[in-house]
Formats: C-alpha cells, sequence, structure tokens
C-alpha cells in the first residue's frame, strides 16, 4: 500500500457517483487546455525561423495568462490522480501512481515552453512539444487501461506502455485532431473577434490566420469519424452499449457540420468570420465534452463488477478507515469521565435511560451487577450479545478501546451514585416506609 493511501480516505456510496461527475469535468478542462497548447506551440514553432511575427501570433494564443497553466494544467492532472485513487478503492490498478509518474512529463514541458517564449529558441520549442506529446499519449494509454480491467493484474511497469491492442492509438489520434478543431475555433475567436486582439483586414496576418482557423476545422473534422468507427469496431462487447452509439452518433453529426462549415467558408471565402469561430469553438467544447462523455461510459461499462464490489464494500471501508484512524487517535487519549458522559449523549442516550425502558433497559435495573465486574462490561460494549430476550440485541457502538472505557467509567459512577435508591423501588414506597422522625424531618 503507496503513502498516498493512507492519507485518503476511502469513498461512501453517496459520493461514489458524484465523483465520476468531477473526473468527468476535470477531464474536459484538462485535455481541452493541453490539447491548444500542443497545437498551437507545434504551429508557432514551425514558423519560428520562416515567419517570426506569425510565429508570436499563434504562441499569443496560449502565453497571456501563465496561471492558466497551473489551473488548467497541473491542478486538474494531480486532482485527476487523487480522485482516481478514491474511486478505485481498494482495487489492483495503480492508475493515481501512473498519472503522477507522468506529471514530470507535464512539468519538463512547461519549463521548455517557458524558455521558449521568453528567448524564442526554437530548440526548446521543439523539446516542449516531444514532451507534451509524449505526455498526452501517456496520459490517454493510462485513461486506456480503465476499459481492460483484465489487464491490469500484469501491469509491472512504473508506466504502462500499450498492451490493449490499437485502442491507445485511436484515442491518442482522436484527441490531436479535436485539438486542431478547438484550436482552429480558438484562432477565428481570438483574432477575428476579440476586442484588444482583433485583426484589421490590412494586417499582413489577417488572410494567413483566417486560413489556419478554417483549415485546422476542416482538417480535424475529416479524420475523426474514421477513428471514432474503428474505436467503437475494436472495443470489446462489454465496454459498449447503446448511449454510447448515441453520442457516436452525435459526434459524427457535429463534425460534419464543423467540417462542412469550414469548407465553405474556404472555398467561398465568405465574411463572418468572427460567428463561424464562436460557433465552431463552442461546438469543439460540446464535441471534446461528448468524447469525454463517452469514455467515461465505456469505462463504465467496463469495470461494473469492479464498481458494485466497490459499493458493496464502501460503509464496510469507511468504518473500517475511521475505526483505524480513530484508534490512532485513541492513542493520545486517556480514560475520562467526560468523554464518556458525552459518548453517552451521543451513541447511547438514543436507545437507553437510567430510569426507564427505551429501546433497551432501563442502566439502574441491568448495570449494578457490573460494579466489581467492569471488565465484563467493557467486552460486553465492544461485542455485544444478546443477553434479555426481551430485547433487541445492541448494535456495535464502534468506539475505540479508550472511549469504551470512559464511557464505563461514567457509567459505573452514575450508578454508584444511584445505589442507594434501588431503580425498582418507587418514591411513594420510600416514603412510606420511612420512620416517623425522618418524615418530620
Amino acid at each position: 500500500m503507496d503513502e498516498i493511501s493512507k492519507l485518503l480516505a476511502p469513498p461512501t456510496i453517496k459520493y461514489l457517483h458524484f465523483l465520476t461527475y468531477i473526473i468527468y469535468i476535470m477531464l474536459m478542462f484538462h485535455l481541452t487546455y493541453i490539447g491548444m497548447m500542443l497545437v498551437s506551440t507545434i504551429l508557432s514553432v514551425g514558423y519560428r525561423k520562416w515567419k517570426p511575427e506569425l510565429s508570436d501570433n499563434f504562441l499569443r494564443l496560449i502565453s497571456g495568462n501563465k496561471s492558466l497553466w497551473v489551473i488548467l494544467g497541473i491542478i486538474p492532472a494531480v486532482s485527476l490522480a487523487l480522485l482516481y485513487k478514491i474511486m478505485l478503492y481498494n482495487t489492483v490498478i495503480p492508475i493515481h501512481l501512473f498519472l503522477l509518474r507522468i506529471m514530470g512529463l507535464l512539468a519538463l514541458a512547461f519549463i521548455l515552453l517557458y524558455i521558449y517564449i521568453r528567448r524564442g529558441n526554437w530548440i526548446a520549442g521543439a523539446a516542449s512539444i516531444l514532451v507534451l506529446l509524449g505526455y498526452s499519449f501517456h496520459f490517454i494509454d493510462i485513461e486506456a487501461l480503465l476499459i481492460f480491467p483484465e489487464k491490469w493484474f500484469f501491469l509491472k511497469a512504473p508506466i504502462p506502455y500499450p498492451i490493449y491492442y490499437i485502442t491507445p492509438l485511436l484515442h491518442f489520434g482522436e484527441f490531436l485532431f479535436i485539438s486542431f478543431i478547438i484550436t482552429g475555433g480558438w484562432i477565428l475567436i481570438y483574432f477575428f473577434k476579440w476586442p484588444e486582439t482583433r485583426l484589421t483586414e490590412n494586417s499582413p496576418h489577417f488572410d494567413i490566420m483566417k486560413y489556419h482557423g478554417y483549415g485546422l476545422i476542416l482538417a480535424g473534422s475529416l479524420p475523426v469519424p474514421v477513428l471514432l468507427l474503428i474505436d467503437l469496431f475494436n472495443l470489446p462487447d462489454y465496454a459498449l452499449s447503446i448511449p454510447v452509439f448515441i453520442i457516436s452518433a452525435f459526434i459524427i453529426i457535429l463534425l460534419s457540420i464543423m467540417g462542412y462549415g469550414a469548407l465553405t467558408n474556404l472555398l467561398y471565402k465568405k465574411n463572418k468570420i468572427s460567428f463561424f469561430g464562436t460557433s465552431a469553438f463552442i461546438l469543439a467544447l460540446l464535441l471534446f465534452g461528448l468524447m469525454n462523455a463517452g469514455e467515461v461510459i465505456i469505462e463504465h461499462n467496463s469495470n461494473i463488477e469492479s464498481e458494485q464490489v466497490l459499493l458493496s464494500n464502501a460503509e464496510k471501508n469507511w468504518t473500517n478507515f475511521t475505526f483505524k484512524h480513530e484508534g490512532l487517535y485513541a492513542k493520545n487519549q486517556v480514560v475520562d469521565e467526560k468523554m464518556g458522559e458525552q459518548i453517552y449523549k451521543d451513541k447511547c442516550s438514543a436507545c437507553h435511560s437510567f430510569d426507564k425502558k427505551v429501546v433497551g433497559p432501563a442502566y439502574n435495573d441491568v448495570l449494578p451487577k457490573y460494579l466489581t465486574k467492569q471488565d465484563e462490561l467493557i467486552a460486553f460494549v465492544e461485542n455485544p450479545k444478546k443477553i434479555n430476550p426481551a430485547f433487541p440485541v445492541m448494535p456495535n457502538p464502534g468506539l475505540s478501546p479508550i472511549q469504551i472505557k470512559s464511557v464505563v467509567k461514567f457509567l459505573m459512577q452514575k450508578i454508584s451514585g444511584n445505589a442507594a435508591t434501588p431503580p425498582s423501588v418507587k418514591k411513594e414506597e420510600i416514603e412510606k416506609n420511612e420512620p416517623e422522625g425522618d418524615k418530620r424531618d
């Protein structure tokens, strides 16, 4: 068990399904931003020696706000590692470790990209592209692991390599070409709609930026349907379902619309650049969302048995986790009557009272016999058993040894204080049997 496992709590049933939505959102923002960064850097480095000013324009797409590198790059990657660890609690696949190990590639890519932005060194830029490609491929390869649970037992390498046939390569191709589409849409928004960066028709780069925007959308929309159909054909039967086919159909329809729009704008030189760019960017985000949604559904279909086991063990894992950590906390505790009184109020008072029957018997009736046998009472609280057939068996309160001794100490002190007045003798009978002199007092 790795150190991260010791820091994370197991999921409860309430949050297991919620984790799926959080992972979906993280994947969408992270992959979208990494894809835009990758394509923009490729374009910038490609033009660096030929047209430096055009290269700088492409670099402006990602270099404006460095905090986004952390917000949409580093934070989602680390968060996904932790979320997957929680969602796949007690399973054999160390997907969180795989993701954390490739974080070094992402950090190195950002460092090289920063050097390229500051110094214009195309070697640093080309190196950042290679490292980003390596990070993206490994990230998508690790995601593909979730579709093949039968392979988990054979993972021995620090970072897994593609042993899942063609699926990771298909997913990586889909990621790259959809990144073309979203980068093309962002180019059309950034340079033809954004007030601070809008190019005029007299700008020397007006036409070339326009054609790059349309061209990227067209280049991305053509191969993705083919890759998607091949991917569906190669997926195992257990991973497929009707929602997967419906989402795939919507993706192909969206790609057809975007490809047709980009082609007509290229051929007929329509001037509604900002409108089409905005529409294409929004549709590209929707496309990324649908692709990630389909991936999440495929992963769910592939891990139904694991999820059912996790659901059935969720409460047990949580109880064991809390008991273990309460035990660690209890090592620094001492037997304390006040703590015992608070435990009685929190856990015992719902079923027990000292002077009357509730769910269980009155304490004043059953506890006096333990005044000289407190070890027996402690053993009973640790492992409750049915004693009186007239009452249901007491549920295990889940207390640490120190907590049990504290509540027993409180109960015994309370009972010893009530011992002078036996609980079964009514007040009227006591007064009736008192001597006359005592009554006058």
